[in-house]
């Protein structure tokens, strides 16, 4: 027992470290290629703090009950209330681009994105019809939670939300008020509490379908097409469009790479 916790010990360093490199050598890109755009990135990276720090990754989750997860809630809302979703695809089913992420709802890395310029996206790309956002499972930051089935648990509570329409709200909420990686944060009361944030969700609906066998089939097939591409880490995001497909985005890169990425394939 005590040999495999230690290797897990390892390996969640050892994810971290190439985490925090990815990160660091993207910031390094960024700085290269925005160059006169060294204010606006400035603002970009003052505002991912502020949202991080308001939202999670710190030692204690935020109580939905609270004044803190009722802000989070109305956030979220603000940010995806009115556009178009359908299982986890986010946006418009005519928009001629879409990005695949490929993530773990426990990854603070992932939340990071999402914090970040994945809600620029959202704001922009995706509600005004020109992309569209699909939500996939790769396990990574999970691995860590001593929480038996953690990943399993919680990626499918957000695929059974999908299937009433609101995979995405539930993906915003777990990030916006997601705890610190290996605390065992992610319980099933923690689980239930965000599906309650969900607005017009019938959380009796909600709670027969995470046992659906064709959810975990799906989680299945996620993590298998993440195989299949080569993708170990998370975030992944594949951008695909009429001129073809990026190669995968790793990290939470700035705004303006997601951007350049949909442009090039076709947006």
């Amino acid at each position: 027992m005590a040999s495999r916790t230690k290797q897990k010990e390892e390996a969640r360093a050892r994810r971290q470290a190439e985490e925090q490199a990815r990160a660091e050598k993207a910031r390094r890109e960024r700085r290269l290629r925005m160059g006169g755009g060294v204010a606006l990135l400035a603002v970009a990276i003052v505002a991912v703090a502020i949202a991080i720090s308001s939202g999670g990754g710190g030692n204690k989750t935020v109580n939905p009950d609270s004044s803190a997860g009722k802000q989070a809630a109305t956030t979220v809302n603000g940010l995806l209330a009115g556009i178009p979703q359908s299982g986890m695809t986010l946006g418009s089913p005519s928009a001629k681009v879409t990005l695949t992420e490929y993530g773990d709802l426990q990854c603070p890395v992932c939340q990071t994105l999402a914090l970040g310029a994945e809600n620029q996206l959202i704001q922009n790309e995706v509600r005004s019809g020109k992309a569209k956002l699909v939500f996939r499972s790769l396990e990574t930051a999970s691995q860590s939670s001593p929480v038996p089935n953690a990943f399993q648990n919680q990626q499918i509570a957000a695929y059974a939300a999908g299937m009433q329409g609101r995979g995405w709200y539930y993906v915003e909420l777990f990030y916006h008020q997601q705890g610190q990686e290996g605390t065992g944060y992610a319980t099933e009361a923690y689980l239930d509490n965000l599906a309650r944030q969900i607005p017009g969700l019938n959380y009796s609906t909600w709670l027969t379908d995470r046992k659906n066998p064709g959810l975990l089939a799906q989680l299945q097939a996620d993590q298998q097409a993440a195989s299949v591409k080569g993708l170990n880490s998370t975030p992944s995001v594949v951008v695909t469009g009429p001129k073809g497909t990026s190669q995968p985005l790793v990290g939470p890169l700035g705004y303006n790479a997601y951007q350049q990425a949909i442009s090039t394939v076709g947006g």
